[in-house]
């Protein structure tokens, strides 16, 4: 039997620091095998501070450096990752956004989707992506 492996595991009310009360339980990352499933990121570094108000390519870029370093403590690379779905909360963000994802990406030929949805859980979020990632062996 396989035991997933949590990283950076938190509470939502230390996380969203008084913002909400749910009190739920998360983890950034679970790792089964070589499978990675990694929390949507978005403009909120891994400390919580927010980056790229009314910005949706700087939130992009502050997800990327979230992404690289829960992927490296995950045991895995940029080049493991398989899937992105990308949410933006306006279709003119789509742009701005699909530009970093391909500089960022480039070379690593992902499954990808784009979903232009009303909010996110902050109304000052303009996107988020969620990825999907397999370790490969070398």
């Amino acid at each position: 039997m396989t035991v997933h492996e949590r990283f950076r595991k938190f509470e939502t009310n230390q996380w969203y620091r008084g913002q909400q009360t749910l009190n739920s339980q998360f983890c950034m990352v679970v790792k089964d095998g070589n499978w990675l499933a990694i929390r949507g990121q978005t403009g909120h570094d891994l400390d919580g501070n927010f980056h790229g108000l009314g910005d949706a390519a700087e939130q992009t870029e502050q997800a990327i450096r979230n992404l690289r370093t829960l992927m490296t403590e995950a045991g895995g690379r940029f080049e493991d990752i398989c899937k992105v779905k990308v949410w933006v909360t306006d279709r003119a963000f789509i742009e701005p956004v699909h530009r970093v994802l391909a500089e960022r990406l480039r070379g690593i030929h992902v499954v990808m989707n784009t979903v232009c949805i009303n909010g996110l859980a902050r109304p000052y979020m303009n996107m988020e992506i969620d990825v999907y990632a397999v370790i490969q062996d070398d």
